[in-house]
């Protein structure tokens, strides 16, 4: 399932979310998936997204969703998003555009054949030869909401100068990745490594 969500951030949220990631911008690190572009994992605005959030996601895809955690990347000129699929922890995943100076730049999906892993050891699939790939373009403000584990996924690269996109992942509550719920962290805004640690130390 392949949705997009309009208006799903009002105008001042939009705007408080514009300026905040331009003030955060500066301490942002690369991005270890995508070239050109820097990233934070569970960035606190984010966080509060992927809360608050959470009843619009589920009246598009008709169920109830826990929360696992948001990603938040800013893309530059030449940013590429690298044809993928997702982990278990983005069974429902959502990418809301904050702003950008070039609006028609389109995410792509193409259905998987979920009968066909790559291998016997992954939740990764091979694509549907019989499905044709889609896109969608969304404005400021506005999302795309789609299964991460179902569809491969991509941007080809940005031909504008930046662009600021969050990502807002879900699982199903009656579903099979129940136990990815909040990313194995304890409370929104812990970092995943911080949560990692803190398993290790007991």
């Amino acid at each position: 399932m392949i949705k997009k969500i309009d208006n799903f951030l009002n105008e001042e949220e939009l705007r408080v979310a514009h300026n905040y990631w331009l003030v955060r911008e500066p301490g942002l690190e690369a991005c270890g998936q995508c070239n050109d572009s820097v990233a934070v994992y569970g960035d606190p605005l984010s966080e509060t997204f992927l809360k608050t959030k959470k009843s619009l996601v589920e009246k598009a895809f008709g169920e109830e969703l826990l929360p696992t955690y948001s990603f938040s990347r800013m893309y530059y000129k030449g940013g590429e998003l690298k044809r993928h699929s997702d982990r278990p922890s983005c069974e429902v995943s959502v990418t809301l555009n904050i702003f950008a100076d070039n609006t028609n730049w389109p995410i792509w999906f193409h259905k998987l054949d979920m009968s066909k892993p790559t291998d016997p050891n992954t939740t990764n699939y091979v694509e549907d030869p019989n499905a044709k790939p889609i896109s969608l373009i969304t404005k400021p403000g506005s999302a795309a909401a789609y299964e991460g584990c179902a569809y491969s996924h991509w941007r080809e690269p940005y031909s504008g100068e930046k662009c600021m996109q969050v990502f807002l992942h879900y699982v199903r509550a009656k579903g099979r990745y129940t136990s990815f719920a909040m990313d194995g962290r304890k409370y929104f805004g812990q970092h995943k490594q911080q949560a990692i640690k803190n398993v290790w130390a007991q």
